[in-house]
């Protein structure tokens, strides 16, 4: 075999396999009244509030940990076992 066709056989193989790890499924999350059947890779960073809840969120991370149910546990992401916010007060400086 040539060294070209040698070349494009790795490549190949290395896309089916990224492909083949990519492709694998998740376990769907059920409790109480709430269903999350999907999964995401978030892109963007932020806070969503609703009533009495808001949720933090980090650009990049991809949907990791624990959620529960009734009780209401979330804990997955970069943030992963913080309890509460910290509030930095330091002068702001602008350039």
């Amino acid at each position: 075999m040539n060294r070209k066709m040698i070349l494009t056989l790795l490549m190949l193989s290395l896309l089916a396999g990224a492909l083949a790890v990519i492709h694998t499924p998740a376990a769907a999350q059920t409790g109480g009244g709430y269903d999350l059947t999907w999964s995401t890779i978030d892109n963007g960073g932020g806070s969503a509030t609703g009533g009495a809840y808001t949720l933090n969120g980090t650009i990049g991370q991809a949907d990791a940990g624990t959620l529960i149910g009734n009780g209401y546990t979330l804990a997955g992401g970069y943030w992963s076992g913080s309890a509460t916010m910290y509030h930095v007060y330091l002068p702001l400086v602008l350039k």
